[in-house]
């Protein structure tokens, strides 16, 4: 069982990690946005999917 500590320590990182991802799409294209940019083809759309999965 996960105690209080280790919750609140969770919550508050998927908080920074979600806030963060957001700032980094605010004002960005839809095409920038879809772009791939590594050579497995993750985009900043396909790690929001992933985030919003994840939690």
């Amino acid at each position: 069982m996960i105690d209080e500590f280790a919750k609140g320590n969770l919550h508050g990182r998927l908080r920074r990690d979600r806030k963060a991802l957001l700032w980094k799409l605010d004002g960005l294209s839809e095409y920038d946005a879809r772009r791939p940019l590594t050579a497995t083809g993750t985009n900043l759309i396909g790690l929001v999917k992933h985030m919003a999965t994840v939690e």
